[in-house]
């Protein structure tokens, strides 16, 4: 029985220890809007504590007013084909909101 208490108290100590130490950390905002300003939040709140932070960032969803930041930001730009994909893909989904709420006020 103490061999098990000794094990779980390394255990717990170990992965205090290991938690401690800062990480490298990725974030990838391929999409714009609100999905860049939350992982803008997440990403300074992890730089805050004292991670390495770095964004990716898709150039094709440029944000307005984008403001200085204290971490990494990288920028990228798909193809022009996974560009044109994307947008066939909005598309497709704006025609179907549109019809499904037209059946709905039927």
């Amino acid at each position: 029985m103490a061999r098990q208490w000794a094990l779980l108290l390394a255990c717990l100590l170990l992965s205090g220890f290991l938690l401690s130490e800062a990480a490298k950390i990725l974030t990838v905002s391929s999409l714009g809007g609100s999905h860049y300003l939350l992982l803008d939040q997440v990403s300074q709140i992890l730089q805050d504590h004292g991670h390495d932070v770095t964004m990716l960032l898709n150039e094709a969803f440029l944000i307005q007013g984008r403001k200085e930041t204290s971490y990494k930001v990288i920028s990228w730009l798909p193809s022009e084909d996974r560009r044109k994909k994307h947008k066939h893909f909005i598309y497709f989904g704006k025609k179907l909101c549109i019809a499904e709420k037209h059946l709905t006020t039927l």
